[in-house]
């Protein structure tokens, strides 16, 4: 009852991203001067901001725009961290490998993707590459762990007994024990991804100041809260919450994922 409590949320929270341009009833770059600061109202649904900005419209464009980034940034980690856990077969490479990644791990990834970020100075499609290039190695460490494993199967060993190479057998009987793992390593990745973007906006650093994001919002409503316009951050922050609530919990159950 709970998961699909959770799936329809969820589905409720992607539809509102996908319409978002038609279900916000107004403009969410459009400033309203005699109307700011607004509470909650049958007009304003989330109230409105300090340039009297429609909170309700801002934070679906926001949805969209952390979805976007996040299913995007979340999947080229994963094809990334899977391809280099592929070149873990190639045995002069697994210690070198495996030690790049503990190197890359001793160093909070958040760090790589705040002096990058700055320096390639933001834009949706920068703010994408930036995260993915730096959120990989947790799930690169997880699918060589998994591949390891499953190379030590009985059907492993006597595929590759016929004389199979490695990355035959990779391709043709490892990846498709793999599905749930890709499943539940994308959604992680993506959720992750969604907060690296919230923090990057949070502290300036997305570059485009005219891309709605939740955290930019949450950056906004810094001054207002001392103006008693809890609503301000309040909903922004209550949408971020429940998206990265919603793609960790309904994210497949895999044994042996440790992120």
């Amino acid at each position: 009852m709970r998961n699909k409590i959770i799936l329809f949320i969820t589905i409720i929270l992607v539809i509102l991203a996908v319409f978002s341009s038609f279900i916000a009833p107004f403009n969410p770059n459009l400033s309203d001067f005699s109307n700011t600061n607004l509470a909650p109202n049958s007009t304003h649904f989330f109230g409105s901001d300090f340039l009297g900005r429609d909170i309700f419209s801002r934070t679906l464009y926001g949805l969209k725009n952390s979805l976007i980034i996040g299913t995007i940034a979340g999947f080229i980690a994963t094809i990334i961290a899977f391809l280099y856990a592929s070149l873990s077969l190639i045995k002069p490479l697994q210690n070198s490998l495996q030690s790049g990644i503990d190197a890359f791990l001793s160093i909070p990834n958040i760090l790589f993707i705040l002096t990058f970020a700055s320096i390639t100075g933001g834009g949706i499609i920068s703010i994408i590459l930036v995260i993915s290039l730096f959120s990989w190695m947790s799930s690169a460490k997880v699918f060589i762990g998994r591949i390891n494993l499953l190379y030590q199967s009985p059907f492993i060993i006597q595929s590759m007994s016929f004389g199979a190479s490695k990355f035959k057998v990779l391709f043709y009987e490892v990846l498709p024990n793999l599905k749930g793992l890709f499943l539940s390593l994308f959604a992680i990745n993506s959720a992750h991804a969604i907060s690296h973007e919230a923090t990057l906006s949070f502290f300036g650093m997305a570059g485009d100041l005219n891309m709605i994001s939740l955290g930019l919002m949450i950056n906004e409503s810094t001054n207002a809260l001392f103006m008693g316009a809890w609503w301000v951050a309040f909903f922004p922050g209550f949408m971020l919450f429940l998206l990265i609530f919603c793609i960790v919990s309904i994210t497949p159950d895999d044994k042996g994922i440790k992120i």
